[in-house]
């Protein structure tokens, strides 16, 4: 029986006017908890079977590498609190999320209130997402985070170091409510100016003209860094789409998500560009080397016909 079942239990049962077992939670006690609550942060793995603690522990505590030691206690439906040693090993591990167990999504958040277990929300995680095909006259600070707000609440901006956003695509890390569908992509449709609506003119090639009635709009792929298994027909984080209820044997083909939708970090990105250095720079020596080769034996060659 799980904690929820039993509070039920206990109330449905309270004698009128017992007032054995109640106890206020005073200053001292507050100060003392307040302490506590500081240090911890509470995370639920959504995985569809129960998570053993000890396997937990050894995978997860080899990567996140913290300074000071970090206590894992099991709280029941996977749900899991982390003590840590200090403040800067809790902030480094809250910042660089999301992490993963066994490919599922491990939703971490600071305790809220006096951290009563059974109302702590796990329903937003924070990602760095990638929006793609963004013109280049919304590259700007204001406009990217008006963008992302379309997905979730905006944290950070990425920018260069002179403060600029252009790019290939734009990087923000974005607060997203998990218990509804990930968003595939944003849709940018223009207004057209007062002046221009009042002429009546339109320019030639202008996305924001009409073709049969309908304003064309620009479509702006979403990419999600460090995104787990997520369900290809529903769009839900928490399970896999052969779990779906909305799976009807349908091909990967014609899912309306998929791992597309999964972005590179860009740790990641800077390890595939090395790779491929060195992929281009070791061909170019076998290039060289076959060249040298082909000479030498071209020249002992042509040694042996003059003699």
């Amino acid at each position: 029986m799980d904690t929820e079942e039993l509070i039920k239990k206990c109330k449905a049962i309270s004698l009128d006017g017992d007032k054995r077992g109640k106890i206020t939670l005073r200053s001292k006690m507050k100060e003392k908890g307040e302490k506590i609550l500081a240090g911890c942060l509470v995370g639920k793995v959504l995985l569809n079977r129960e998570v053993k603690k000890e396997s937990f522990k050894a995978a997860l505590l080899p990567v996140w590498k913290t300074m000071k030691d970090v206590k894992i206690e099991e709280l029941g439906e996977n749900v899991f609190i982390f003590q840590f040693g200090s403040e800067a090993d809790k902030r480094k591990i809250f910042a660089r999320g999301p992490w993963h167990f066994d490919k599922a999504l491990i939703v971490l958040t600071e305790p809220a209130g006096i951290g009563e277990i059974t109302k702590q929300a796990f329903t937003h995680v924070s990602f760095w997402v990638q929006i793609l095909n963004v013109p280049i006259m919304c590259m700007n600070k204001e406009t990217i985070r008006e963008l992302g707000e379309a997905i979730g609440r905006v944290e950070e901006v990425a920018t260069d170091i002179t403060g600029a956003c252009f790019g290939k695509y734009i990087r923000l890390r974005i607060s997203v409510d998990i218990t509804k569908p990930l968003i595939k992509a944003l849709y940018l449709k223009q207004t057209e100016d007062e002046d221009k609506m009042d002429r009546g003119e339109e320019e030639e090639g202008d996305d924001t003209t009409k073709e049969g009635g309908e304003e064309k709009e620009i479509t702006m792929p979403v990419r999600y860094e460090r995104l787990p298994d997520f369900c290809y027909v529903c769009g839900h984080v928490g399970h896999q789409y052969r779990e779906c209820t909305n799976y009807k044997n349908q091909w990967r083909k014609e899912m309306a998500y998929g791992p597309w939708m999964k972005a590179p970090t860009i740790t990641e990105q800077m390890k595939q560009n090395r790779r491929k250095e060195n992929g281009r720079t070791n061909q170019g020596q076998t290039s060289k080397n076959y060249t040298t080769t082909g000479f030498q034996v071209n020249r002992g060659t042509r040694r042996q016909l003059m003699e």
